[in-house]
């Protein structure tokens, strides 16, 4: 999916609060699944890290980071989500938001139409405000014909495979001064979510998408609360130097990077990321923490853990890590329904 363009299935960003009411069925199963936060880090940085130092990355894959919410609106459905989606790097600039209303219409089969919101901008992290979809009339919403993902379960796989009907979604691109056609396909397990969109225009000319028909693979964050201690002196001061102690860290699974701060709250020279990765010639998943040189982009030290630690940090010292993994309310106070 790439960013800045005209796409329909738009994946978003943040936090999110709700309490909507729940069907049967295969539904239930696809929005319990696909509630929650997603990004596709560990997809880019194998792209990149398979690249020849000084090559360029063909065709390279964006990072993004996806925020569904299940809100509470029965005026437009017992199922619906709001859906905002953002550059990984600038997660504060959402580009689009939807509403997701979901349906069954069939054996194993769940419908997902798209709305769009008036005043779009005005929008930004509703999820934090959900009260704001009760007093929504949906005359107010924009639909978009055509462009409906049916979702069908696959219990073999254990995962829902989603697709439109070949062509059949068309939109005006406002940016593009031009009509485009959209054909998306998707595959949603319990915590990965692959997106394949594709859009050409009425002459066929290619619009967006990968050229080389390679989908987004993002997988749901998981996130982590700790605390840092640092040296005010820095890594080669005197151990009798005063340190700093915060205990505000909130990092997630999926490549997730935080300037250090002391105390005070001014900047360290230093970042630490969490990052899930399976490295080149190895087929076991780790969990990464990182301690790295801003100016130079290099860690300074690190540590792996399986991906299922529920703890990790490290000791060098002049800089002390410890990290617990958040259960409850993992995602700013959202949590997925229970099967």
């Amino acid at each position: 999916m790439q960013v800045r363009r005209e796409g329909l299935l738009l994946w978003g960003l943040a936090a999110a609060l709700a309490s909507p009411a729940w069907g049967a069925g295969e539904a239930v199963r696809l929005t319990s699944w696909l509630a929650g936060e997603w990004n596709n880090h560990e997809q880019v940085w194998a792209q990149k890290a398979a690249v020849q130092p000084g090559k360029a990355v063909t065709d390279p894959i964006p990072h993004t980071h996806h925020l569904f919410v299940p809100v509470a609106m029965p005026q437009l459905g017992s199922q619906v989500f709001y859906v905002q989606q953002a550059a990984a790097d600038r997660l504060d600039q959402p580009y689009r938001q939807r509403l997701y209303r979901f349906s069954e219409t069939g054996e194993n089969e769940v419908k997902l139409e798209i709305f769009g919101l008036p005043e779009e901008a005005t929008w930004r992290d509703a999820q934090l405000t959900p009260e704001r979809f009760t007093r929504l009339d949906p005359a107010q919403l924009k639909t978009f014909p055509g462009c409906e993902v049916l979702w069908r379960y696959r219990a073999e796989e254990a995962s829902f495979e989603g697709g439109m009907k070949p062509d059949a979604c068309i939109i005006q691109s406002a940016r593009l001064g031009k009509k485009i056609i959209i054909n998306d396909r998707l595959r949603l397990t319990e915590n990965a979510l692959w997106i394949n969109d594709q859009a050409k225009d009425e002459a066929g000319q290619h619009v967006f998408g990968s050229r080389s028909d390679t989908p987004v693979k993002a997988r749901k964050v998981r996130y982590y609360t700790g605390w840092v201690a640092i040296n005010r002196g820095g890594k080669d001061a005197p151990r009798e130097t005063p340190f700093s102690l915060r205990r505000d860290l909130l990092l997630h699974s999926e490549g997730k990077r935080l300037v250090l701060k002391l105390d005070d709250g001014s900047d360290t020279p230093y970042d630490l990321e969490l990052a899930q990765l399976t490295y080149q010639r190895t087929t076991v998943p780790i969990l990464k923490l990182a301690l790295i040189d801003r100016a130079s982009g290099k860690s300074l030290a690190y540590t792996w853990a399986s991906t299922d630690s529920d703890r990790l940090g490290f000791n060098l010292g002049w800089a002390q890590v410890g990290l617990t993994r958040k259960t409850e309310q993992p995602a700013f106070g959202f949590l997925p329904p229970k099967l």
